[in-house]
């Protein structure tokens, strides 16, 4: 075994985690040695042709991509220099605190990481997306998803997410602050599958780039066999890091020997790695039995949306364009999750064809996708699943997933719903990937947790820091020590998490007060997500338990001097708000008719319908301007005197009511009696309409209402005071 022992700190991994630390320890003068088992990948490097030789996959001849099939689940992984950062979307999310629940503790909350985001996006180089350069406008799915919103009156649910791409001339090549040359966007929508242009705002270019710059040292082709914990009467207390090499299997495996280990190979190989040491070689043998649990896919979930008719090509832009959140009700609680669009690149269906058997899956999955790749996008689900996976291993000390879908049946249930309402609004066809069409298996590209913080080890595998518990030096710096998932891209969530954890390490190591060196040129960075957020979860307050509609009209009879006509919609946007408001509030706009005075004015205001503690059926208030442009008020009030059928229908759909001008004025108030006719009547129970996200939602807000007003209609006289009769009828 060639041994090594160079450095203060040995970092496993060099995705979102790992460059992070090694980027720090190397600016606090640490010896670095970053190990990462994939190769380097350069622009115009990256696999284009759909043949699986051509170093897609890992597991064929160390390509880009590991997909692992834990069982119940599949997950998907980079490979390579840089790490997910190489195939990731480049969206730069924070999570919303509002759907942050007690799993998270203090040093992972908004509260604490906001600053490290912003040093985070600053590294990054964050910014919004720019225009197409070929266009010099949005990329056609961002102007139809932003035109879907726009119609469904939630344009404000829908952002433009913060991405760490390099935006301007795609031409011209310039350093960024690592000195490493980028150039502008090009648009082609190849984010996923490495971008050959130049353009992606990786590890590779940024952290790592400063890591190296300051002194540390990559080793790639070491992938990571075993840790080991031994101790010296020199050196005190060292981990050795065994690594073999990909590139060759017969060559002899390295140890790397250092007093601090950080661990960031991925929620995956992370918890693989300690549960080896833990459960098979026996060189950690006191790791938390927690270690494994608490594994989450993020809540990922990808349907495809096929357009029809429309020859915009969707596979243009970067690969995320828009975000969309949304706050749905299942059962009795709200599930949240955001709702991204995604370029597909071509060359992914070709991949996906390769990957399928020869037969019957492929046959049935090509006949599902017999579309123009081209017209096709993605729909990209996240949210928070129920985060109760447990890893372990298989026989051969692989990692295996214990899940079952049945746990966030209600999170994929509603994520299902949204590819099909998406491709009713915009007439497309919508169909899911074969590994859910075909198989019914989740695919997850955040996979986290299995390595969750604790105050010890009867409660979790880390400290706060990331140090695991009972081995002091060792630590864990990646999406495996998130404890739930964050229901948005998690990848800003791990450069944050990680600032803030290496930043208490080094200060902790002699180094006090030590802080990064950019911190003096971070501004606070825009988060676009919130605003969103924000508006989701004012529209889930504001609808809780569903909503109503219902038309009515009412008007007067007879041949008088002045008629009135009145065409009323209604609304109750919260069966629960309104079913303990005792005002039971509900509100009213629509078109009203008065001869002589308004022609189909909007009419907009209230009803109080059967408020509790009056002697009230309805109390209508209502605002409108005559044809000059004077404001009036119409008040009426319907009572009941009776509970038998004929007076108690005959005061539900009879309205006196008192119409005045406000403010000064010459004209007179006078006073009318409407009604509402058997036709009406029937036309008003027909109009009677549920709002809700599923058709049973709706069914079950609609019974709700009719119940209530039933009950209060039936409960009791209700006598109000008779006043005088109008005199205008």
């Amino acid at each position: 075994m060639d041994e090594r022992s160079t450095a203060d700190a040995i970092v496993v991994g060099s995705g979102f985690g790992g460059a992070v630390a090694a980027a720090r320890l190397a600016q606090a003068g640490f010896s670095v040695v970053i190990l990462e088992r994939g190769r380097r990948w350069y622009p115009g490097d990256f696999p284009r042709r759909p043949d699986l030789e051509d170093g897609w996959l890992w597991g064929v001849d160390r390509g880009l991509y590991d997909i692992r099939w834990l069982d119940t689940m599949g997950s998907v992984q980079a490979s390579g220099w840089g790490g997910g950062s190489l195939v990731y979307a480049n969206v730069f999310a924070r999570p919303f605190e509002g759907a942050m629940d007690e799993r998270w503790p203090d040093h992972l909350r908004r509260q604490t990481l906001d600053p490290y985001y912003d040093l985070a996006a600053h590294v990054m180089g964050v910014a919004p997306a720019g225009s197409d350069p070929s266009t010099g406008g949005a990329v056609p799915r961002t102007a139809l998803i932003e035109r879907m919103m726009e119609g469904m009156g939630a344009p404000e649910r829908t952002i433009r997410p913060a991405l760490a791409v390099t935006f301007g001339d795609p031409e011209t090549w310039r350093p960024n602050a690592q000195g490493v040359p980028r150039r502008g966007c090009a648009f082609v929508g190849e984010c996923v599958i490495g971008c050959n242009h130049g353009a992606k705002n990786t590890l590779d270019t940024t952290y790592l780039a400063l890591a190296e710059r300051h002194g540390a040292r990559a080793v790639t082709d070491a992938e990571v066999q075993r840790i080991d914990l031994r101790w010296t009467a020199s050196k005190g207390r060292e981990y050795t890091v065994v690594t073999s090499t990909p590139s060759d299997p017969s060559a002899p495996p390295r140890a790397w020997v250092a007093p601090m280990v950080i661990l960031a190979a991925g929620a995956v190989a992370t918890n693989e790695l300690l549960l080896r040491a833990r459960d098979r070689h026996g060189t950690l043998p006191d790791l938390s039995p927690h270690l494994g649990r608490g594994f989450s896919g993020n809540g990922d979930f990808l349907t495809l949306a096929e357009l029809r008719g429309d020859r915009k090509d969707m596979t243009t832009g970067p690969t995320i364009t828009t975000t969309t959140v949304l706050s749905v009700p299942e059962g009795r609680r709200s599930v949240w999750y955001q709702v991204q669009d995604g370029a597909v690149p071509p060359p992914l269906h070709a991949l996906i064809d390769a990957l399928l058997p020869a037969g019957g899956l492929r046959h049935r999955w090509q006949r599902l996708r017999r579309s123009d790749p081209r017209r096709t996008f993605a729909v990209l689900s996240m949210g928070r699943d129920s985060g109760r996976g447990t890893l372990h291993l298989d026989s051969s000390g692989k990692a295996e997933l214990s899940w079952s879908n049945r746990w966030q049946s209600h999170l994929y249930r509603s994520q299902r719903r949204v590819g099909p309402l998406i491709s009713r609004l915009l007439g497309a066809r919508q169909h899911n990937p074969p590994t859910w069409s075909l198989l019914r298996k989740t695919i997850t590209v955040h996979p986290l947790g299995g390595v969750r913080p604790g105050p010890d080890a009867d409660s979790g595998v880390v400290d706060p820091t990331g140090e695991v518990h009972g081995y002091p030096g060792l630590f864990v710096m990646d999406g495996s020590t998130l404890p739930a998932a964050t229901g948005v891209n998690p990848s800003a969530t791990i450069l944050a998490a990680t600032e803030r954890a290496i930043e208490t390490v080094i200060r902790a190591s002699g180094r006090p007060g030590w802080r990064a060196p950019e911190w003096e040129d971070v501004s606070p960075a825009p988060v676009p997500e919130d605003s969103a957020f924000i508006a989701a979860a004012a529209l889930q307050e504001g609808t809780r338990g569903d909503g109503v509609l219902f038309t009515e009209r009412m008007a007067t009879l007879g041949r008088h001097r002045s008629r009135l006509e009145m065409r009323l919609s209604a609304e109750v946007r919260s069966i629960d708000r309104f079913l303990t408001d005792p005002a039971h509030i509900v509100s009213i706009q629509g078109a009203i008719d008065i001869d002589g005075l308004a022609s189909q004015a909007p009419v907009t205001g209230t009803l109080s319908l059967f408020p509790r503690g009056v002697d009230e059926a309805m109390r209508y208030s209502l605002r409108f301007e005559d044809d000059s442009g004077h404001p009036w008020q119409l008040t009426g009030v319907k009572t009941t005197r009776s509970r038998l059928p004929p007076a108690l229908l005959s005061g539900l759909t009879t309205l006196p009511s008192e119409i005045t001008p406000v403010g000064a004025s010459d004209a007179q108030p006078f006073r009318a009696l409407l009604t509402i006719s058997v036709p009406d009547v029937v036309r008003l129970g027909t109009s009677l309409r549920g709002q809700g996200f599923t058709r049973a939602r709706r069914l079950r807000a609609a019974a709700r209402f009719l119940t209530f007003f039933a009950r209060s209609a039936l409960s009791g006289p209700r006598i109000g005071p008779t006043g005088s009769g109008p005199d205008h009828r």
